[in-house]
């Protein structure tokens, strides 16, 4: 179950918020403006580290593709100072 709150009203019940997040694994999305569209969110921290770890894992396997294309003579490197000249920085 979702649970939502306006920015007022967790910061009103941030502490209890916090709490269920902590030991009941709950997530609680913070609102805000009109609409009440999602800004934050309140989440257990072994989600936000188990969400980190998927990140790294798929880097990884992203730059080792990479990697091996340049190994088998599919792409061609470039230096950093080629790629700042071609994305204009």
């Amino acid at each position: 179950m979702d649970i939502e709150l306006s920015v007022s009203h967790a910061r009103d019940h941030f502490s209890e918020r916090v709490n269920r997040a902590a030991y009941g694994q709950e997530i609680t999305y913070i609102t805000r403006g009109r609409n009440h569209e999602r800004a934050a969110a309140i989440v257990p921290a072994a989600l936000v580290a188990h969400y980190e770890e998927l990140v790294e894992a798929e880097e990884a396997r992203v730059a080792a593709e990479r990697l091996a294309d340049i190994e088998a003579g599919v792409t061609q490197p470039v230096s950093s100072e080629e790629a700042d000249r071609y994305l204009d920085i």
